[in-house]
């Protein structure tokens, strides 16, 4: 997601301000993280998991994730 993140300063109404964008498609979720969610395939038949051994399943619970800032905090530290 690193090589999708581009910034710039800017005039703003207060003085300059630096402006962060990630053009990456999973930005929003990365962001505003998610909720639990249910995952199916999309063009096969099952889900195929390797954790030690292989599993297939039909679908799976997704816990979800919480948001993650990135863009604000490197923004807040100027990276």
């Amino acid at each position: 997601m690193g090589d999708y993140i581009d910034w710039h300063i800017e005039s703003g109404p207060d003085g300059l301000q630096g402006v962060i964008t990630c053009g990456h498609p999973a930005t929003r979720f990365v962001l505003d993280g998610t909720r639990p969610h249910i995952i199916r395939p999309r063009r096969a038949r099952a889900l195929r998991f390797v954790d030690g051994r292989v599993v297939f399943a039909a679908y799976a619970r997704h816990p979800g994730t919480r948001p993650n800032p990135f863009l604000q905090r490197a923004l807040r530290l100027g990276r």
